[in-house]
């Protein structure tokens, strides 16, 4: 077969088991990150800098693992995070001292405060642009001398001599600087996915979305701070979710589907099951996840969720969705009952603990794959996948899953 065909030939095989059906075989298709850099001697701070850099681990992961469809992972550019000065996040290369081959590590920081609740939630677009951005990018500081919320008037003309001041005209300026280099990243990253099609390959997911409720925690009030704010401050918590949930959802969606996009990731950062109890997981998470899981399906693209850490209890719940028509992505659950549960209404993906690609032997390897798939994959529904997005694993591990997969997944 030429590349097309092969790769028509993937996409149906990861079609068919969205679908809930048996295919000729079990799907593989690994999460991965920074092994594209670190399986195939590219450094983060090379990967982060210019996306092109990737280009050897990407053509050399396909050829030599075969995907059924290629996850791509996101990185940062590094460009646009030093123009704005950004503060929530660390780097590789002398700007935080980390070693060239460090990864890009999130700070969990608060960023509003518990008595800006209520003016977030009455005008989100204000509070993100005059406190939250100055705070979370040292280079825009100016923009909280800022004063957007009267713009319709006369008055309006009288405020444009905050324009004049130098510190916005700073913070404007870092902005152009981060748009240039966000618009040379996305040129990277048309190039990065121009390889992937002439390889015979097509991307798993063509999007990422954050749920409304993980984008809160995760970019404005902190994880910890915002588990806790389920007992503190539990009104203004599901006000500012359902706010954001309102504002973004449809439109974040539209966006996707203008791009043709087929399948969007959607990460689950604070629902595992230490963060919350079942109860609070129904009231505070699983509201807003279902709706941006019901839009996606609205406008004919497949949500891809990735519940990562423990999920056991939640298994019931994210059964109310249509059939079909999501796939879950687990970190760490019972497969048994993720399968008896979960399994009979969507398509089930991940679980090979990243930890034995890394550190295990290829025996261990195979024994945990063919474990797996005697549980998960009958019947359909289930693509091989690893626990997490994938950074470091021995090749001769690799190697025994791909084969593993391959041998023991056939229907």
């Amino acid at each position: 077969m030429n590349k097309d065909e092969l790769r028509a030939e993937r996409e149906k095989r990861v079609d068919t088991a969205v679908a809930l059906q048996e295919g000729d075989r079990v799907p593989f298709v690994p999460k991965m990150s920074g092994f594209y850099m670190y399986g195939y001697g590219i450094s983060f701070y090379d990967a982060m800098k210019d996306a092109r850099n990737m280009e050897p681990g990407f053509r050399n992961f396909m050829r030599e693992y075969e995907p059924d469809a290629v996850n791509i992972g996101g990185i940062y550019s590094m460009d646009a995070l030093e123009a704005l000065g950004t503060n929530y996040l660390r780097w590789p290369g002398p700007t935080h001292g980390l070693s060239l081959d460090s990864s890009f590590q999130h700070l969990d920081e608060t960023y509003l405060q518990d008595e800006e609740y209520e003016e977030f939630i009455q005008d989100p677009t204000h509070t993100t642009i005059t406190k939250l951005l100055p705070r979370k990018h040292k280079n825009l500081k100016g923009l909280s001398r800022l004063y957007l919320r009267e713009v319709y008037d006369a008055g309006f003309f009288a405020d444009l001599s905050v324009f004049s001041d130098p510190e916005v005209q700073d913070a404007l300026q870092a902005l152009m600087e981060a748009g240039k280099a966000s618009r040379e990243r996305a040129a990277q990253m048309e190039k990065v996915r121009s390889w992937i099609g002439e390889e015979g390959f097509s991307t798993y997911c063509q999007g990422t979305f954050f749920i409304p409720f993980d984008a809160f925690a995760d970019s404005i009030r902190g994880i910890i701070r915002t588990t806790m704010d389920i007992i503190e401050f539990p009104d203004e918590l599901e006000r500012a979710v359902n706010k954001i949930t309102e504002m973004n959802v449809e439109r974040l969606v539209k966006i996707y589907k203008s791009r043709g996009a087929k399948r969007i990731f959607m990460p689950l950062h604070c629902g595992v099951d230490e963060f919350m109890s079942v109860a609070n997981y129904e009231k505070y998470y699983w509201p807003c996840l279902r709706k941006c899981i019901m839009t996606v399906i609205e406008h004919g693209m497949t949500p891809v969720c990735f519940c990562e850490g423990n999920y056991n209890t939640r298994l019931d719940t994210l059964c109310d969705v249509p059939k079909g028509k999501v796939v879950y992505m687990f970190e760490k659950v019972d497969l048994k009952r993720v399968k008896d549960t979960v399994g009979k209404v969507a398509c089930i993906c991940g679980t090979l603990p990243n930890a034995l690609l890394a550190f295990g032997t290829a025996d261990q390897v195979i024994e945990e794959t063919k474990r797996q798939l005697d549980i998960l994959a009958p019947q359909g529904g289930f693509i091989m996948d690893c626990s997490l997005m994938l950074d470091n694993a021995k090749h001769e591990n690799m190697h025994a899953w791909k084969e593993a997969t391959l041998k023991y997944g056939q229907y």
